[in-house]
């Protein structure tokens, strides 16, 4: 994908029933080390949220005076901050009809998706930032805006929630919007009065994972629905797996799971060394087959007992490997191996345990003895 540096961004905020933290969000922008003034300022809401701000913001001119007190400062706002009702983004009910308050599980979800899209129309052009603000809204609204940023997010886009003086906790009179010049402010619960400077807000960039990089590539098309593309993703990232501690004593058969002994039959114990030392799933039975005719390893006693035994002794009966890697993920689950597929997985399947995590004792021992249990990087 061609590289573009942007030369526009756009400013996309949850609003529940505080409007507020929308103009503390513009005016912290502005304000800041690095100051930054959207072009253009998106809101995500419900039918209430857009009430209470028309009212707040429009009707009582709160929007206005804070364009104002920045132009007085000389802060250049000339063509940037477009807002308006046409900036309005109203989450729909079941219907298709602006909802008016997300109440349920399927509300959310609904805007997720909702949410997931608008963000989309965004993030899809390279020449455009996304400044995205998660400080409005219902928790629940938050969370999932978020979780769309971190699915959608590249490079450029940045995650914003405004963290208020303790001041502000239990409101204040006349309600703070951003900290207008020369208005003194009165704490609706202690009645102690505030200046302008006393009520300075924080804006904290919100580090965030984008995992748009795990499957841009390889997916065609985004797909529209929250939950389609969570469950997509998932199949292209690495597995949210706390993986346990293993070591292996190569020569005296020994496993332990986070530090618990695990009794292995010599197949299952020499079908684990195969895959812990890097063979594929479906190259188990052919290697198996081969270990019984590699020559010298009468010295090493667990492979001179599997050499033995009929087991994997006849390339006809491949439901060994199956039963034989049925029994190796039971023993190993007992032992507290959760995920233990991604070790021990289906043929089709791809071992996902990162091999380096295994700790290995007289692995050179028996490589000196039988070098082929390691070799497995030609098939």
């Amino acid at each position: 994908m061609k590289s573009t540096v942007p030369v526009r961004s756009v400013l996309i905020a949850s609003i529940g029933t505080s409007p507020a933290v929308l103009t503390e969000t513009v005016w912290s922008l502005a304000h800041q080390a690095n100051p930054v003034i959207p072009d253009e300022v998106v809101v995500v809401m419900t039918k209430n949220g857009r009430e209470l701000l028309r009212h707040a913001l429009f009707e009582e001119g709160v929007w206005n005076d804070m364009i104002l007190d920045m132009r007085r400062e000389k802060i250049d706002i000339d063509g940037k901050l477009l807002f308006g009702e046409a900036s309005f983004r109203m989450i729909p009910d079941n219907k298709g009809n602006e909802i008016d308050d997300l109440r349920t599980g399927d509300d959310n979800l609904r805007a997720a998706d909702f949410m997931l899209g608008e963000l989309r129309k965004y993030t899809e052009n390279n020449e455009t930032t996304v400044l995205c603000s998660i400080a409005g809204g219902r928790k629940t609204m938050s969370a999932l805006l978020f979780s769309c940023m971190s699915l959608l997010g590249r490079e450029q886009d940045k995650v914003y929630h405004v963290l208020l003086p303790p001041a502000l906790e239990g409101g204040v009179t006349p309600t703070f919007y951003y900290p207008k010049r020369s208005t003194t402010y009165t704490s609706k619960s202690t009645g102690k009065k505030y200046k302008t400077k006393d009520l300075q807000c924080e804006l904290f960039e919100v580090p965030f994972v984008r995992m748009r990089g795990w499957y841009q590539e390889k997916f065609r098309v985004i797909p529209p629905s929250y939950r389609t593309l969570i469950s997509k993703v998932q199949t292209v990232a690495p597995p949210a797996v706390a993986y346990p501690d293993i070591e292996i004593d190569a020569w005296n058969k020994g496993v332990s799971v986070n530090g618990v002994p695990v009794s292995l039959s010599n197949p299952c114990f020499a079908m684990l060394v195969l895959l812990a030392g890097g063979c594929a799933s479906r190259n188990l039975h052919e290697r198996l087959l081969a270990l019984h005719a590699v020559d010298g390893v009468a010295k090493c006693d667990w492979l001179a007992s599997f050499q033995e035994s009929s087991r994997f002794a006849d390339k006809d009966c491949p439901e060994d490997v199956s039963k034989v890697r049925s029994e190796l993920r039971k023993k190993l689950k007992e032992a507290g191996f959760a995920d233990v597929e991604t070790l021990v997985p289906q043929r089709s399947s791809s071992v996902m345990f990162p091999l380096a995590r295994i700790k290995w004792r007289n692995r050179e021992k028996v490589a000196d003895v039988c070098g082929y249990l390691f070799s497995v990087g030609q098939k």
